[in-house]
C-alpha cells in the first residue's frame, strides 16, 4: 500500500489479546471519474455493489496488548485488488471513494462473552481507486518505467 499506514496504540491491557485489522470502507454510494479540465473528481454514477472482502488482518494479529504497544504498527504490505480476492487482500471497486478504518478487537477468554471491538476512522486516508485506463498520467508513467507494459488503444 502506498503510502504506508502506521499507527501507535496505547492504553491497552498488557496481558489481554487483541486482533488488529484495517478495512477499506466506502465513503458514499457514488462512482467517480477524474475531470482533466477542472482537475477534480466528479460523480459519474452509482457505485458498484460492494464486496464484503474489504479487510486486511495485520500479519502479527493476535498479540497481547504489550506487544501492540511496544512499537508502531505498520500496514505496509496490504494488497488491493479490483479482481478476484486471493488470501489476505482488500477487494475494492474502480472509481469509488474509500477511507481506512482501523479495527481493534479485544479477545475474551470466555467464549460466551462478545468481543469488544473499537473502530478508528482516519479521514486523512481517503482515496479514490483508479486504473491506468482512467488515469492517463499513471498509464504513461507505468509504460515508461515498465518495459513489459504496452500501450492499449481505445
Amino acid at each position: 500500500m502506498f503510502p504506508n499506514f502506521n499507527v501507535r496504540l496505547s492504553g491497552l491491557s498488557p496481558t489481554k489479546y487483541y486482533q488488529v485489522f484495517i478495512e477499506a470502507r466506502p465513503t458514499d454510494h457514488n462512482k467517480f471519474s477524474f475531470n482533466y479540465q477542472t482537475k477534480s473528481w466528479i460523480v459519474s454514477g452509482p457505485a458498484e455493489t460492494e464486496s464484503n472482502k474489504r479487510i486486511y488482518y495485520h500479519p502479527e494479529t493476535l498479540l497481547q496488548g504489550s506487544g501492540w504497544m511496544r512499537k508502531p504498527i505498520s500496514f505496509k504490505t496490504p494488497k488491493f485488488t479490483t479482481g478476484q480476492q486471493e488470501g489476505n487482500m482488500i477487494e475494492i471497486k474502480k472509481g469509488q471513494k474509500y477511507v481506512l478504518v482501523l479495527h481493534l478487537v479485544e479477545q475474551h477468554d470466555d467464549l460466551n462473552l462478545p468481543n469488544k471491538c473499537l473502530e478508528f476512522v482516519f479521514d486523512e486516508t481517503e482515496f479514490v481507486t483508479v486504473s491506468c485506463h482512467q488515469n492517463q498520467i499513471v498509464a504513461a508513467t507505468k509504460m515508461n518505467r515498465n518495459g513489459r507494459i504496452t500501450p492499449v488503444s481505445h
